[in-house]
């Protein structure tokens, strides 16, 4: 049986890069700051949930890549753990009473 190419098992790992780039560029651009203090980190929460989100869309395509077969499972194990890293505390932090 032949594997299928590599593609899902990339994005897994290149979307949430992407986004943590994007999302860098975005925060170091704003001109945020004034007013209180909460209003100072909303830029900051902002980007932390927006890569967190971009890392469950990584997780997925890992897993669509274990399912497919796809060549270079490393890949797709290295996207799991590395997007888990990020939404597990991300998950916890919004489940904290």
């Amino acid at each position: 049986m032949e594997q299928a190419a590599p593609l899902w098992n990339i994005a897994s790992v290149a979307i949430p890069t992407a986004a943590f780039l994007l999302g860098l560029l975005l925060l170091a651009g704003s001109r945020s700051g004034g007013g209180d203090f909460a209003g100072a980190l909303g830029g900051g929460v902002l980007f932390i949930f927006g890569i967190a989100s971009a890392c469950v869309i990584g997780e997925v395509a890992a897993w669509v890549a274990l399912a497919r077969g796809e060549r270079m499972a490393w890949l797709s194990a290295l996207g799991i753990i590395g997007n888990g890293v990020v939404i597990v505390p991300v998950l916890l932090l919004l489940l904290k009473d």
